[in-house]
């Protein structure tokens, strides 16, 4: 059987989407050994033929297309099937295609779209690109909930499959690790709290920030580290730091790999992920498993994904978020139970189970 798979995402600055695609290529590799990949890639993504960062693999080709020739690449690459794992679906197979869908942000909240023509005409694409794959692929429950929603896709045609957590996510207890983040980010031996997400609006840092100054005195002179992209069009770290009076405390780290993030999940006092909308919310899982007491919102899919590993909080309630943080800053216990909560819900979701998932998925489709 022979798959091929939209791999432009794995490229480059890779996002949620192409972290996604990355581990979930990778565990198929290992879980179906008689299924064959093609990765579709733009032009310029290979260097003497190969990608960087992935080895030689019998059963993986990549190939650099422009978009133009792709609705004919299915019949000229022999697929039987084709996947394309971030919203679109540029080709198909012998059997067709699937799509995967990994949030309707915009399509619920189409005020927050940075196009200059709006929302509508990409969420019409999306809808119409549902209807016409075999079966829709989705990371969550709640996901699954706005396709019918707000698409029309009959849950019947809508399949869930969890993401899984990367094993490179895991704790670091190496007390020098956590000199040098000290001293690379002005971080108070009193310890700091961790938010994760950019300034989008959706990612809800002002209601963080607020809630921050309204407990400013109970939270024990710790900083406040904001990793994500600082500025955005409708937002900004710095801006609502200082109308806030926060200024000396935060700290604005801009995106990070994966290694620095690991690191700060590890030694964070507290995770806080109030966000207002999530298809599924790897960082609540990634902080999880590396060990960061975790407050996250009681709404969208992260009550799904987070179970009772977390303090869930309405995301707009800034008297709640702030009384949540003091009260596990002050209980040494309750933090506790809530890291080794977290440890055992994030073994919940591996890539493993997500490949088993969605290669019986291809194997169905194509009988």
């Amino acid at each position: 059987m022979r798959i091929g798979i939209d791999a432009a995402s794995i490229v480059g600055d890779k996002g949620g989407v192409g972290w996604h695609t990355f581990h979930l290529l990778r565990a198929l590799l290992d879980v179906d050994h008689a299924i064959e990949y093609v990765g579709y890639l733009r032009p310029g993504s290979l260097q003497g033929g190969r990608l960087a960062g992935w080895p030689v693999h019998d059963r993986l080709r990549w190939v650099e297309t422009p978009r133009w020739p792709m609705p004919w690449r299915g019949a000229w690459d022999r697929l039987d099937l084709y996947h394309g794992p971030n919203f679109k679906m540029h080709t198909t197979g012998r059997c067709g295609g699937i799509v995967t869908i990994h949030d309707l942000w915009l399509a619920r909240y189409p005020e927050y779209s940075r196009k200059v023509f709006g929302q509508a005409g990409s969420s019409k694409r999306a809808r119409a690109t549902a209807n016409r794959a075999r079966r829709v692929v989705t990371v969550s429950e709640f996901s699954a909930g706005e396709l019918h929603a707000l698409y029309g896709i009959p849950r019947e045609r809508v399949v869930v499959i969890h993401n899984g957590v990367s094993e490179e996510f895991a704790p670091v207890r190496d007390e020098q690790v956590l000199a040098e983040l000290r001293a690379r980010w002005a971080i108070p031996s009193a310890g700091f709290i961790l938010f994760v997400g950019g300034a989008d609006p959706r990612k809800n840092h002002r209601v963080f920030l607020e809630a921050v100054a309204r407990s400013r005195s109970r939270l024990g002179g710790r900083a406040i580290v904001l990793v994500g992209d600082a500025e955005h069009p409708q937002g900004s770290y710095r801006t609502t730091a200082q109308s806030l009076g926060l200024e000396q405390d935060v700290r604005c780290t801009g995106r990070l790999d994966r290694d620095d993030l690991r690191r700060f999940y590890s030694f964070a006092d507290l995770f806080v992920f109030p966000s207002q909308y999530e298809g599924f919310g790897m960082p609540v899982l990634e902080a999880m498993a590396c060990g960061a007491p975790t407050i996250t919102s009681s709404t969208s899919s992260l009550p799904e994904v987070a179970g009772d590993a977390a303090w869930l909080v309405a995301p707009d309630n800034v008297e709640a978020l702030g009384q949540a943080m003091v009260t596990l800053l002050s209980d040494q216990e309750l933090r506790e139970r809530l890291r080794q909560r977290g440890f055992e819900r994030a073994r919940l979701f591996s890539w493993q189970h997500a490949a088993l998932r969605t290669s019986a998925l291809y194997r169905e489709l194509c009988g």
